[in-house]
């Protein structure tokens, strides 16, 4: 989404990649135009991912004219030829994010978790599935927002190596916990908020 409100500001990108594992409500919403929500949502080993009415849709929706509302119901249609020009969407499997991990550590010796692997196999699903945008001077980024130490079993099973940890979580196993509790009202983590910071 952020990307997208970017792009209406002026940031120059051809399109976005919108890759999702098999929670794919969005990528059968771009092709059909029909939006059915996905419940419960599909258990799948890029877990963040594990939506079924994905947050930030009606924003979307509405970056495009439409209205969606809090249930998930469009109310009015978004221009989805616009969307279709800005977008692609692609649904990974887990299968295919196991050997993504697999095959950019092994010809890149680039080192994914399942999140960013769904990331980079929906780019290049996206790549050769449209050879105009298949060039060496197409500039691609594929973002990903995990780190492999968060995943150290499926890194291990998959590429047989621990991924190292980064000097940022190094100890915190050792660290206290520490969380107060709070009434779910606006005051009261308003005040907090204020008397903290």
């Amino acid at each position: 989404m952020g990307g997208l409100i970017a792009h209406a500001m002026g940031l120059p990108a051809k399109r976005f990649v919108i890759a999702t594992n098999e929670n794919d409500a969005f990528p059968r919403f771009l092709a059909t135009g029909r939006y059915k929500k996905i419940e419960p949502s599909k258990n799948c080993i890029s877990s963040a991912m594990n939506v079924g009415h994905p947050s930030n849709l009606s924003r979307v929706v509405a970056l495009y004219g439409g209205i969606m509302d809090e249930k998930g119901t469009i109310r009015k249609n978004p221009d989805r030829v616009k969307m279709q020009r800005d977008m692609a969407s692609y649904s990974i499997t887990d299968p295919e994010t196991e050997k993504t991990i697999q095959k950019a550590y092994k010809t890149f010796k680039l080192l994914l978790e399942p999140h960013g692997a769904v990331g980079w196999a929906g780019l290049e699903r996206h790549l050769n599935q449209t050879p105009e945008d298949n060039h060496p001077d197409q500039l691609c980024v594929s973002l990903e927002t995990a780190h492999p130490a968060k995943f150290p079993e499926k890194i291990l099973e998959l590429l047989g190596i621990d991924p190292p940890l980064p000097s940022s979580l190094k100890g915190i196993e050792q660290k206290n916990e520490s969380y107060e509790k709070l009434n779910n009202e606006y005051e009261e983590f308003k005040n907090y908020l204020k008397d903290r910071y």
